[in-house]
């Protein structure tokens, strides 16, 4: 199996950071692809990111209402 970063994406044109608002799966739990795997709040919006491929996440890189920087990776799955 091999880890696949997940970064922080960037929603806007102006957005620099999402705060964590909630992990919709904890280290070890299997995930699908296209399964939501945050929720990431913007100046804007609260959008739920997908997981781009099936595995188990490996890490969790914030916490809640931590700050991730666009391009950062929150999260890792193992594939």
């Amino acid at each position: 199996m091999a880890l696949h970063p997940i970064y922080m994406p960037k929603f806007g044109m102006t957005m620099t950071e999402g705060i964590i608002v909630q992990w919709h799966k904890q280290v070890g739990d299997p995930i699908a692809a296209g399964e939501p795997l945050v929720t990431v709040q913007t100046e804007k919006v609260d959008t739920e990111v997908e997981s781009p491929l099936s595995g188990r996440v490996a890490a969790l890189h914030f916490q809640i209402d931590d700050e991730a920087p666009v391009g950062e990776v929150i999260a890792e799955i193992d594939a």
